[in-house]
């Protein structure tokens, strides 16, 4: 009697710790991931934000001494530009920090067009490092999907990023979407013109994600999110230099 209560208290014990290292795992994968994007984002928003103090600089300069006004027209326009570009993706962050409040079991009607707009500052910043060309084609009138708007943005934000761990420098990204049965079906097609073998073996540093295990970055949390919404996630072609990666999610 003793010892089948022991039995059943070590099965419960093994089974809690299982629990709580995939919970570890995941989060350490969602936190990897938000990593990737603040990087990104960071380094887009230095850019803007050099020019803007350098031109301040100098339309401070050019106003003090009366120079061509056409010419300072020109510099405030420069400015303003970087500011939008600043603006444009702090107002992305802004979005995401303000849904973490909300409840993820929360489902609305979704609208893809309009989420993965919301989104397409962060991700042409986390692409852009490797020069990744993305081709986004947007359908009008893309019927909509029942979900948690900012479940699903985490979601194609970490398939994504997958993406961008396969492909090599100055590949493509492309996300289509199309109407099956039941399903609203996106599809992420990403090509590299070299394997990343290759490209490795071409440089004499070494990448973080190079390593075994890295190719499926991203990939735990996006199924998890995906179960939530009864939807599915298919690999039909993984290959060294592409791969193609089906998500579908159920219309409402």
């Amino acid at each position: 009697m003793v010892l089948a209560l022991s039995d059943k208290n070590n099965k419960v014990v093994k089974e809690a710790q299982v629990e709580i290292s995939g919970q570890r795992l995941q989060e350490m994968e969602r936190l990897a991931c938000l990593g990737e994007i603040v990087g990104g984002v960071a380094h887009e928003i230095n850019n803007p934000l050099q020019i803007i103090l350098g031109k301040a600089q100098i339309l401070r300069m050019r106003t003090s001494q009366s120079q061509n006004s056409s010419k300072s027209t020109e510099d405030l326009a420069a400015i303003e530009k970087g500011a939008q570009r600043i603006a444009e993706l702090i107002n992305c962050l802004n979005d995401l920090a303000c849904q973490e409040t909300q409840e993820k079991s929360l489902k609305t009607d979704v609208d893809l067009n309009y989420l993965f707009s919301s989104i397409l500052p962060l991700i042409k910043a986390c692409l852009k490092d490797k020069k990744i060309e993305l081709n986004l084609n947007l359908t009008e009138k893309l019927p909509k999907v029942k979900g948690n708007s900012l479940e699903l943005k985490k979601l194609f934000m970490f398939l994504m990023l997958n993406a961008k761990q396969r492909i090599s420098r100055g590949g493509k990204l492309g996300v289509n979407f199309q109407k099956e049965g039941r399903f609203l079906k996106v599809v992420f097609n990403d090509q590299s013109e070299r394997s990343l073998k290759e490209e490795h073996s071409a440089s004499e540093s070494t990448g973080p994600w190079l390593t075994e295990g890295k190719q499926d970055f991203g990939i735990l949390s996006g199924t998890q999110i995906l179960q939530e919404h009864k939807g599915e996630l298919e690999t039909i072609r993984n290959s060294e230099k592409g791969s193609i990666l089906v998500v579908r999610l159920p219309l409402i």
